[in-house]
């Protein structure tokens, strides 16, 4: 394969190769918006992170560690990069990038990792234990967002509010008369969707005795597609009581949507649904999806505070903070009538 050059992004971007290599040296003479743009292309044409040369800069620096399919996800993450660097630049502290592949990291890579000059790390969700023990060896903090897989000590982890936020859902849809709600995910992807199960059981474990019942659709989500139609279909037609759906995100409700469709039924007057992370093709789905909203510019913003207070001693080392979610509720959800025999039962 012919190695991504820095002319190839130059060109790409319709900028000069001295933007592009300030650019991704995280120097700071390069506006947050052209950087991630800049960044952005460089993943897509798949460059290779590790050519940057360590230069020694008057600077503070952070590292933002990082898997190439996870930059490539720009509606979610490119939000919360954008912020992030702003953020730090205010305060002289450059993002640093350090891009690996899903199928794994050699040992050089690893020792540019491990002799980096930044003052800490940022991790995007993905953190494979080879690159997780790097980075402790290094002694310095840690932040982990969203994480993938939760390590037992070493890092502080930024979290959504899945747990609390699901559990939330199933209320709602209790109180607007739903009796039978169906939990559609997965708890292979991500502790995030973990998480979001658990609060669903919480909830149903706890309005059982008022008469809500609780299933389950759970799919194997090792090829990332969030979704098992045929299993969905079939859970559906064996339960004719269930009026809700709650997904672990918003991909696995947009699927939902397609099943129910081609089942001859229709959102909300057949099932309600309600999504998670406010993705922006919601917009294109009608009825218009509700969903929680993920604040990813606050994120950013708060990521960059911590990261700010580490060095200056203002901060507490948090193991954990929580980032709450905001219920959007749209055109996916209904009110149950009187009329309907779920709330005729009640």
């Amino acid at each position: 394969m012919k190695k991504v050059r820095l002319e190839d992004i130059a060109r790409e971007c319709g900028v000069t190769k001295g933007l592009v290599s300030r650019a991704l040296a995280g120097e700071y003479n390069v506006s947050d918006k052209t950087r991630n743009l800049i960044v952005q292309k460089a993943v897509e044409l798949g460059y290779d992170f590790s050519r940057l040369r360590s230069k020694s800069k008057t600077r503070k620096t952070v590292t933002l560690v990082a898997a190439r399919s996870i930059l490539l996800k720009e509606d979610f993450w490119q939000p919360i990069l954008e912020h992030l660097s702003a953020v730090l630049n205010r305060s002289s502290i450059d993002l640093d990038y350090f891009v690996f592949n899903s199928d794994g990291v050699d040992d050089d890579a690893l020792a540019k990792l491990r002799e980096s000059p930044c003052i800490a790390f940022i991790v995007l969700h993905v953190n494979p234990d080879e690159i997780y023990e790097t980075l402790v060896e290094t002694g310095k903090p840690i932040i982990e967002v969203d994480p993938k897989i939760v390590h037992a000590d070493g890092s502080t982890q930024v979290k959504l509010s899945n747990y609390n936020s699901i559990y939330f859902a199933v209320a709602h849809l209790y109180k607007y008369g739903h009796r039978a709600i169906l939990f559609y995910g997965s708890d292979m992807h991500s502790t995030s969707f973990r998480e979001r199960h658990e609060g669903f059981k919480a909830a149903v474990e706890d309005t059982r005795a008022q008469g809500l019942v609780g299933y389950e659709a759970m799919f194997d989500n090792s090829d990332l597609q969030y979704s098992d139609n045929d299993l969905l279909r079939a859970t559906l037609e064996e339960h004719p009581d269930i009026t809700a759906l709650v997904c672990a995100n918003d991909l696995c409700a947009l699927n939902a949507y397609k099943v129910i469709a081609r089942m001859g039924k229709r959102i909300p007057e057949d099932y309600s649904v309600i999504g998670f992370d406010n993705i922006r093709t919601d917009i294109r789905v009608i009825p218009t999806l509700s969903t929680f909203n993920v604040p990813r510019e606050q994120i950013g913003e708060e990521i960059g505070r911590y990261v700010i207070g580490l060095t200056t001693g203002d901060r507490p080392q948090y193991s954990v903070f929580v980032v709450r979610c905001s219920y959007i509720e749209r055109d996916s959800v209904r009110k149950m009538e009187r009329s309907d025999p779920h709330e005729q039962n009640h």
